[in-house]
């Protein structure tokens, strides 16, 4: 009885920071869901508007912007089972987030493999600091998010008087996001892995100040799943489309998102908050989302070559994202024509 009200009767032991962290997990839920649901509205504006320009527009030629972006029309567009199975993920991931809950007890502890020496050479240990690290991972993922959810699939098509373009790639982020809420939060309640922390943490609850907070959600790391699922999507759509308009500055997009995604997870190891293997799990994941489905699913019927560059000359420059190299062979890789 005592200890369900300490907090209550003395000053709470988490500093506002950790209350702050708390919400913006739940506000990235919330805003991937908006954004989600802005979409839905505004593509379905942008539909019902479509018929009204298109019958005045028959008076005339109809010829494309130089500055358009084209939908090729070998990539399967959104159909009724592809809008259903998104639903479905995104009802998933609010039951899973919401729903389902934490287990009281840890099912699985300490490292494995490399995760222990990772650990030991990468972790602050200055409290402070973690916390410090842990803000930054925030600010990357966030990062990532804008980037590829508002400024790529929808401020860059409009802007180019795409609207079709923007709601094909609005449909492909929120089925990638919305898979990856719910794989990874399905996760880390079924392994209830804890966190790195968990045994300082039992010998000193003041060693953290994330110590109560999430204490099972080890595996897999979601900052990083969800952030290599930005990465993953933002190679693609910029790999198979011309959005900044040459090859060079749409490489030069991936390789930036890539590099924030490693970010968020290299602060998730600096930071305490997972192992090694957490992180390498959930880029794997993320990137499989965010890349290989719509991939699979979209792009892969039609080549970068074939997409319409509405008059613009074909970009000197080819590239794509290929698993491991010969150097590399366990990791991702650009590879390019000149």
């Amino acid at each position: 009885m005592l200890q369900t009200k300490t907090c209550q009767v003395l000053p709470c032991k988490h500093p506002p920071r950790v209350l702050a962290q708390t919400w913006l997990r739940r506000a990235l839920l919330s805003a991937a869901i908006g954004c989600i649901a802005s979409t839905v509205l505004g593509g379905t504006a942008s539909a019902q508007a479509g018929p009204a320009q298109t019958e005045p527009a028959q008076t005339e030629p109809a010829a494309p912007s130089p500055q358009q972006l084209v939908w090729n029309p070998q990539w399967p567009r959104f159909r009724a089972i592809g809008y259903g199975l998104t639903a479905l993920s995104i009802t998933g991931a609010l039951a899973a987030t919401f729903l389902v809950p934490y287990p009281d007890e840890p099912r699985w502890t300490g490292g494995i493999l490399f995760d222990n020496a990772t650990r030991d050479a990468l972790r602050a240990r200055d409290p402070g600091v973690r916390d410090g690290i842990r803000l930054a991972s925030d600010i990357t993922l966030i990062g990532s998010l804008v980037h590829v959810a508002l400024i790529d699939s929808v401020i860059i098509p409009l802007a180019r008087h795409s609207p079709d373009v923007a709601w094909q790639l609005s449909l492909m982020n929120a089925q990638a996001m919305s898979l990856n809420i719910l794989i990874a939060t399905l996760l880390f309640k079924t392994a209830a892995r804890a966190r790195p922390t968990y045994a300082q943490c039992l010998a000193d609850p003041h060693f953290d100040p994330l110590c109560d907070t999430s204490k099972f959600a080890g595996f897999p790391s979601s900052h990083t799943s969800t952030a290599f699922t930005a990465a993953g999507l933002t190679c693609v759509h910029h790999q198979y489309l011309p959005l900044y308009g040459a090859a060079t500055w749409d490489a030069t997009a991936c390789i930036g998102s890539l590099a924030f995604a490693t970010a968020t997870g290299v602060f998730r190891l600096i930071g305490d908050r997972h192992y090694a293997s957490d992180v390498l799990v959930g880029a794997l994941i993320g990137f499989a989302l965010g890349y290989v489905y719509p991939w699979l699913l979209h792009y892969r019927f039609g080549t970068p070559d074939a997409a319409p560059r509405a008059g613009a000359a074909a970009n000197s420059l080819q590239w794509g994202v290929v698993p491991g190299a010969s150097s590399a062979p366990y990791g991702l890789s650009m590879a390019g024509q000149f």
